[in-house]
């Protein structure tokens, strides 16, 4: 029956309204990403090609090939398939062709009947840009402040002329476009940036996305880790960064075991971001705020901040000391590919945690209730291109499921699979975090855990907010123009 619903849903692909009664968030995507390319819907999906394919030593996951090669021009990300949680879009079973170098080879400029197109050669069809768009992202002196990078013209007044009078189109990669305007004003872009525009390598570097690679337990025989001593530099802390955004995590190495020099080194990443349990915190396990994770008891892997709207992007944890005592192992779980595997085991499953939502709390501390108006489903995705971007999962802080009781057992079944999957000893990597190793993890991706412990620890660390986290990223790996760019092609 299942495999009847797939090959009927390639005849017809519905993008539904979000139910606001259900909270149910209806996603419209017909695949799944991963490393940038489509994945056909199948039960034994053979293999498939990616611009850049990677290790996939240790995963138990089935369904493709590998290689240790990186491209910081990809990224990851299952997407969720269909708007329908009991039907999806079925394509083909063999992998899409890549695209062409750069996707955009089959575009051109020009200038015709007073008007730049963008003519693509392979489709047999132009494009007409805006003439307010060219205006209003002019990058000239008069039009952008040299210092802050903002539009100093409003293009809503009427006061300016938008019609595009001449265009003067330059050759070669590396060519740029002089627009003349009705009242004389000239701007100049990179051709590039014109037919790159809104194009999937653009929004990778938006987003700070890169090729990921999933990992299971055995990445404990080559765990991502950089030293100290390099991050003083932007380029160490460019490597630091691109390996948290390839793996999820990474271990800085001897650094001083001290509350001060952790917070010294996060502030160089990004403001410590502020909650109820304060900023940087230093704390040890006498249940000073009202949290499992201020006890000695064990925690199941998880992220954290699901109660709020926008979680922590990027979390660090830091053991100062452990004496009188044993136990409290550190558990680092891919929730990524967890994900992954749930779509590989059941796609109706992975569609059920993408379109429902499911409310959290934090009620521990007296005086404070915080629970979000909005029920976020477990796996969110990018509403554009469809990447899974988060994954929040919590069941200490669960609270309501945002479905009808009719429906609310194909979630608990759904829910029921993914935690199988992230408490399978394979997909789990345990290690004994010590003092000197700052460990860094994406929160948006990677669950964490603990396994309970005797005696008396000392735990200092942080949270830094997803924006400042992916900034920074780009700063110290984006040139400056791959960086200005996006703030004009969108």
């Amino acid at each position: 029956m299942f495999r009847k619903q797939l090959v009927q849903a390639v005849l017809k692909s519905t993008r539904l309204p979000a139910n606001k009664g259900s909270g149910t968030r209806h996603i419209s995507s017909s695949y799944v990403r991963f490393n940038a390319t489509p994945i056909p819907i199948s039960s034994q999906v053979d293999r498939v090609a990616r611009d850049e394919p990677f290790d996939r030593t240790g995963t138990s996951s089935k369904g493709y090939q590998a290689s240790s090669k990186l491209d910081r021009q990809s990224g990851f990300e299952p997407s969720a398939v269909s708007s329908q949680q009991s039907s999806v879009r079925c394509l083909s079973k063999h992998p899409l062709p890549r695209l062409e170098a750069g996707g955009v080879d089959h575009l051109s400029l020009r200038f015709e009947d007073g008007s730049l197109k963008i003519v693509d050669e392979r489709e047999g069809r132009s494009t007409t840009i805006s003439g307010r768009w060219l205006r209003d992202n002019c990058a000239c002196s008069q039009c952008r402040n040299g210092d802050t990078a903002q539009r100093q013209i409003n293009v809503f007044k009427g006061t300016l002329d938008c019609t595009v009078r001449n265009c003067e189109i330059g050759n070669g990669q590396d060519g740029s476009v002089t627009v003349t305007f009705g009242d004389g004003h000239q701007s100049e872009f990179p051709t590039q940036s014109l037919l790159r525009r809104r194009s999937d390598g653009v929004t990778k570097g938006r987003y700070g996305r890169t090729t990921i690679k999933p990992w299971t337990a055995d990445i404990a025989s080559s765990r991502p880790s950089v030293p100290y001593t390099d991050m003083s530099t932007d380029a160490g802390m460019g490597t630091l960064l691109h390996r948290i955004r390839t793996y999820g995590f990474c271990i800085i190495e001897n650094l001083p075991a001290t509350p001060e020099a952790t917070e010294s080194l996060l502030e160089c990443i990004g403001p410590i971001r502020n909650t109820h349990y304060g900023g940087f915190y230093d704390f040890t396990s006498d249940l000073s705020s009202k949290d499992t994770a201020y006890t000695s008891e064990s925690l199941e892997p998880h992220t954290d901040n699901t109660y709020f709207t926008e979680p922590a992007g990027l979390q660090a944890l830091h053991m100062l000391s452990h004496t009188d005592g044993s136990g409290g192992e550190s558990s680092l779980v891919d929730g990524f590919n967890a994900a992954l595997q749930l779509y590989n085991q059941d796609p109706e499953a992975y569609l059920t945690l993408s379109n429902t939502g499911v409310y959290a709390h934090a009620s521990g501390n007296e005086g404070i209730s915080i629970q979000p108006a909005q029920a976020f489903p477990t796996l969110s995705h990018d509403p554009e291109q469809g990447y899974l971007t988060q994954v929040r999962w919590n069941n200490a802080d669960r609270a309501g499921i945002a479905a009808d009781f009719a429906n609310v057992d194909r979630w608990y079944d759904a829910a029921a699979k993914f935690d199988a999957l992230l408490n399978d000893p394979k997909n789990v990597y345990w290690f004994q975090l010590k003092p000197g190793q700052l460990l860094l993890f994406d929160n948006w991706r990677v669950l964490h855990g603990r396994a309970a412990f005797t005696g008396k620890r000392r735990m200092c660390g942080g949270y830094i907010n997803r924006d400042d986290f992916i900034s920074r990223y780009r700063a110290t790996n984006l040139s400056e123009g791959e960086v200005r760019l996006a703030t004009v092609t969108g």
